[in-house]
Formats: C-alpha cells, structure tokens, sequence
C-alpha cells in the first residue's frame, strides 16, 4: 500500500513548485483578502446589532458573506492545484470559480460558513452584555461568562473539525465538476477519514514561521500564507494518490 507523505516532505513539493510563481500567488492571495474584507467590513459597518432582530440580521448578512466568498475560495483551490501539478497560473485563476459551477461553490461553504457563525455567535453576546454591564449598576454573574467562553471553546473545537473534514471539497470540485454538491462534501469526509490529524500537524507545522512574521512587521506573512496553501494543495495531491488507486473518489 502507498504511503502518504509526511508533512515535511509536503512543505518540499509546495516551496520547488513555488519557485518563479511567488509573485502571482502572493498577489491572488491579497486581492482575495482585500475582497474578503471589504466585504465583510461594509456588513459590519451597515448592521450594528443592538436587539434581536439587528443581530439575526448580522448574522444573517455573515453567513451570506461567507457563502459568496466560496467562489474565491474555489479559484484558489484552482490556482494552488496549478501550481503544485507544475501548471501555469496567473491571477484570473482566482476568479476561476465564477465559471467553473459557482453555484456548487457557494453550496460547498454552507457547513463551514454556518460552522464560523455559530462559533462566534458567544463571544458577540458576551460582548454586548459586557457592554450593557458597562451602562448599568447591575453585576454580571461570573457563571454566565464563564458559560459563554466555555460555549466558544466547544464552538471553536466544532469548527476546527468541521473544516478538517470538508477541506478538501474545492479540489474535488476541482477534479470532478460532475458531482453533485453533496457527492463532493460526502467524498471529502471519505478522503479525510484516518487523515485528519495529519492535516492539522501540516496546519500547525506553520505556526512558528506565522509568529516570525508577525515579529517581522506582517510582511513574510504574505509569504506564508501562500506556503500554507500550497502545501495543503500537495496534501490534496498526495491525498488522492493514495486513497484511490484502485477506487472512484
């Protein structure tokens, strides 16, 4: 039986297959977080929760946010499979998921946008009755932050399995754009059964280059950030050469 590569040799495909691509995968990457966050900025500043309804329409307006943002995230699986498959690349691969069935694309970000919502949604309550204790004279109990901060940590925890087990939906879009939304969500949990702590020791394996960065003044974080993808491109590529020899995804 094949065996999978281990994170360090991963990270050595992703740095070779790199090499003379830096300059459009850096600029891909800072468009898409230019987009993403002036789009995510704009909802913020429009709706300020302040009762139930403003907050329902928050959150309402995040999760369609991120859900839009999945047709990004389906043109960088795009562009970060190009590059570790030895093909050419250049920015329009970013916009690569407005043609290749955006519609699946947007359907793929459903778990992890409901996943990112839910996880914050302890944290903005406790944020407001922190600010409502603020401009009262009544205490807030120490149990119901502790509660809050407890449901967060639980929330967090989710998410972070959530995207471990449908991270690798985009490339399987990539792949095989037949499939039905559900074919590939379910072909993913396939595919990440037995591998999912091996894709968190590649995601952590990034964390002491992140920090240096960020010592750094943020600047080789741009560096880093197209490092990480790529190498989760060749995890991808590894994945399925390994699990599907003999079988459909």
């Amino acid at each position: 039986m094949r065996q999978t590569k281990n994170t360090k040799t991963l990270k050595a495909i992703a740095r070779e297959r790199l090499l003379g691509k830096y300059g459009t995968t850096i600029a891909a990457v800072v468009l898409y977080r230019f987009i993403a966050f002036l789009m995510i900025n704009v909802i913020t500043a429009a709706i300020i929760p302040t009762n139930l309804i403003t907050y329902f329409a928050y959150f309402g307006s995040t999760i369609l946010v991120n859900l839009f943002l999945g047709v990004f995230d389906s043109g960088l699986a795009y562009l970060f499979m190009n590059v570790v498959y030895a093909q050419s690349v250049s920015m329009s691969d970013l916009f690569h998921g407005f043609k290749n069935h955006p519609d699946k694309a947007i359907l793929l970000h459903v778990p992890i946008a409901v996943a990112n919502t839910l996880t914050i949604i302890p944290l903005q309550v406790l944020m407001a009755m922190l600010v409502k204790n603020n401009n009262s004279a009544v205490s807030i109990d120490p149990r119901y932050i502790m509660f809050a901060l407890l449901i967060s940590v639980v929330m967090t925890i989710a998410n972070i399995y959530i995207r471990l087990i449908f991270s690798q939906s985009y490339y399987i879009l990539q792949d095989f754009p037949e499939k039905r939304t559900s074919d590939i969500l379910k072909a993913s949990m396939r595919l990440m059964k037995g591998s999912k702590f091996r894709l968190l020791l590649l995601y952590l394996s990034f964390i002491p280059l992140a920090l240096i960065g960020v010592l750094a003044c943020f600047i080789p974080l741009l560096w880093v950030g197209v490092y990480n993808s790529a190498s989760i491109a060749a995890f991808y590529q590894d994945l399925i050469a390994s699990k599907n020899q003999n079988t459909d995804v």
